[in-house]
């Protein structure tokens, strides 16, 4: 492995994996945290001090990326692989003469990182910069966050493997085929220049998910969690449930397309929500801006605010959506990508659209402003009291639906959505969850669908990797569904 320590420190001994002493149970890990496998904040310092030596005349930019992966996968019941990766990763970027340019290497030697540091000298003196581009630069205050658990970075790949071995055996048992997912990483982010900007977190995430099918091809099931603290994920109560819808969903009908009153669960309210909060659309080019969101975080919008729904009431008033680094359920790392701090923002509240976000560079030019609202795709959204069991005893006719997938943007302006919904979907009558049913396609604006809530549920953290999201079940009505597929 490639020393990350300054160029004339001494050589790091050399480090062995040590096999494991005892029996390893689904929950417990080891207490060895073995090699070090992401980069304390000092190597990272040493990087950039050596990058910003190599550098000439202009400002210098450093992002430095660490990340320790490790995966288990199983399929048809029976454990396909298992993985254990470390990835380094130094963008350089330069600014010279108003122009910028860019170089990315995974090498540190001195002479990988000239290379690197030349080779975005020549990008600089070819692309000159645009609006977006400007060094903003300076020291930021970042909000504190604790993400690093010893409990995620030490689940090694033997309790990786034993997890996958309980947790497929009640599948086994039951004549039906498992397959899952199980990631643990360790993560590093630094972000420096010349400037003063000086940025770095450390973090730990952990995902999990497991999808049941019958032998027949008729009936599927799934459930998932993330958390940046392994302990917090309860594998076994996830293959419970996956197994449950599984069953529950075996020989499908067909019921005729129109519009419904449905009862989502939260992963099908998250997809929902975040086409609503912008996470396709402003990444979307100039021209093609929704009304909601007419601009996106990298460009300034030719129209300005002025076209925006900012304090216009865009959903039910029982809806508040804003997003916290420091969210005690949900918290993530601080800064952005280029070092710009995340600070807590409501999006939308009581229904009413409140913030959009925008860079550094939108607010010096535009609002006269230093701070900056980047966008991030978690988010916390309000709810009630009502569970999922008690929404659907309230229901007369609908439709039940575990998560949507496919999610596409048909149309940008109206934000119109299509997707499908997947892995558990059942009729709803008289106050009962009766027959599984084929999916749907549907076909629908999450503002329209938004503002025919009947109820709102018990916020839950939903499978969000790297976006820690909140959401509760939620009861529309009219919603509507344009097909049926019988993919499964």
């Amino acid at each position: 492995m490639t020393s990350f320590l300054p160029a004339n420190a001494p050589a790091a001994p050399r480090q062995t994996t040590r096999p494991a002493t005892r029996p390893l149970s689904l929950f417990t890990t080891a207490t060895d945290p073995g090699p070090e496998r992401y980069l304390t904040q000092a190597a990272c310092e040493a990087l950039f001090d050596r990058i910003r030596r190599l550098s000439r005349d202009g400002d210098t930019r450093v992002r430095i990326t660490s990340r320790w992966r490790g995966t288990t996968r199983w399929v048809h019941n029976s454990l396909l692989a298992s993985s254990d990766e470390l990835e380094h990763r130094v963008s350089i970027t330069r600014f010279i003469n108003g122009t910028r340019g860019e170089a990315t290497t995974n090498q540190v030697d001195d002479a990988s990182l000239q290379i690197a540091v030349a080779t975005a000298e020549r990008q600089a003196n070819r692309e000159p910069l645009d609006f977006d581009s400007n060094f903003v630069s300076g020291a930021h205050a970042y909000l504190p966050v604790d993400l690093f658990t010893p409990a995620t970075y030490n689940l090694d790949a033997t309790t990786r493997a034993a997890a996958a071995g309980v947790l497929v055996a009640p599948a086994a048992a039951t004549g039906v085929l498992a397959a899952g997912y199980l990631e643990v990483r360790a993560n590093t982010i630094a972000v420096y220049d010349t400037g003063g900007l000086h940025a770095y977190a450390k973090s730990t995430a952990a995902q999990y998910t497991v999808t049941v099918r019958d032998a027949e091809g008729t009936a599927s099931g799934w459930a998932g969690q993330d958390h940046a603290d392994w302990t917090k994920i309860d594998a076994a109560a996830l293959a419970k449930r996956a197994l449950e819808k599984c069953l529950a969903s075996k020989h499908p009908m067909q019921i005729e397309p129109g519009r419904y009153t449905v009862v989502l669960e939260p992963q099908a309210v998250h997809a929902l929500m975040r086409v609503a909060l912008g996470a396709d659309v402003l990444m979307r080019s100039d021209n093609e801006r929704s009304d909601l969101f007419p601009y996106n975080m990298r460009r300034p919008p030719r129209r300005g605010l002025g076209t925006s729904k900012i304090g216009v009431q865009i959903m039910d008033p029982r809806i508040t959506v804003g997003t916290d680094p420091q969210d005690p359920d949900g918290g993530y790392v601080s800064f952005d990508q280029d070092g710009v701090p995340y600070t807590p923002v409501t999006w939308i509240e009581e229904g009413v659209l409140q913030q959009l976000p925008y860079d550094p560079a939108y607010a010096l030019e535009r609002l006269n402003s230093g701070v900056a609202h980047p966008y991030t795709a978690s988010f916390r959204m309000s709810g009630g009291s009502p569970s999922v069991d008690e929404m659907i005893a309230s229901t007369e006719r609908g439709v039940l639906v575990t998560r949507f997938v496919g999610i596409r943007l048909r149309h940008t302006r109206s934000l119109l959505t299509t997707g499908t919904t997947a892995d558990g979907t059942w009729l709803i009558e008289q106050g009962k969850r009766t027959q599984a049913i084929k999916n749907l396609r549907f076909n629908v604006s999450p503002l329209e669908a938004f503002n025919q809530v009947q109820e709102l549920g018990t916020p839950h953290r939903v499978f969000s990797p790297d976006a820690p999201a909140i959401v509760p079940p939620a009861k529309l009505q009219d919603f509507h569904f344009t097909s049926g597929t019988d993919a499964i």
